[in-house]
């Protein structure tokens, strides 16, 4: 009995793990149906000439480079944060900096980021730029919905 129990165990619990080793879809970065990223998304949605095409993709690495390092120290900060909010002996001086330091960093981000919209809209023409602010806000909206509600 008690081996008949012990090999029922073990056969679930192989089968669970070759359920959890199967590969899932692709989600965001590809669409499985058509293959093409994002970038080939927006390019055919926007019909970008090959002009445009450059200039964004400049704009896109040279926002990158931008936002990167602001990127890191976000995350150093965010780390320090919890390391500070976690000791024995909280210093509420230094935590109060930290957490100043983040919001200007956070700022920093959200300027980045609004202006390189700024200049990637301002590229194109009206109807290009009717069909950026409507990608734009459905990204937004999306986001909204995947994070599900706050606090909860």
């Amino acid at each position: 009995m008690k081996k008949q129990i012990i090999t029922m165990i073990a056969i679930l619990t192989i089968g669970v793990l070759g359920i959890m080793a199967q590969p899932r879809g692709q989600k965001g970065g590809m669409d499985q149906e058509r293959g093409k990223g994002i970038k080939e998304k927006v390019i055919a949605k926007l019909a970008l000439t090959e002009a445009q095409q450059t200039k964004m993709e400049d704009l896109s690495v040279s926002h990158h480079k931008e936002s990167l390092p602001l990127k890191n120290m976000l995350q150093e900060k965010r780390a320090a944060l919890k390391t500070q909010t976690t000791t024995a002996n909280i210093d509420q001086k230094k935590v109060d900096r930290t957490i100043e330091e983040i919001g200007e960093l956070e700022t920093k981000l959200l300027k980045a980021k609004t202006n390189h919209q700024i200049a990637m809209r301002s590229m194109l023409d009206e109807k290009q730029q009717m069909m950026f602010d409507q990608m734009q806000n459905h990204q937004r909206r999306k986001g909204q919905n995947q994070k599900g509600p706050r606090g909860k």
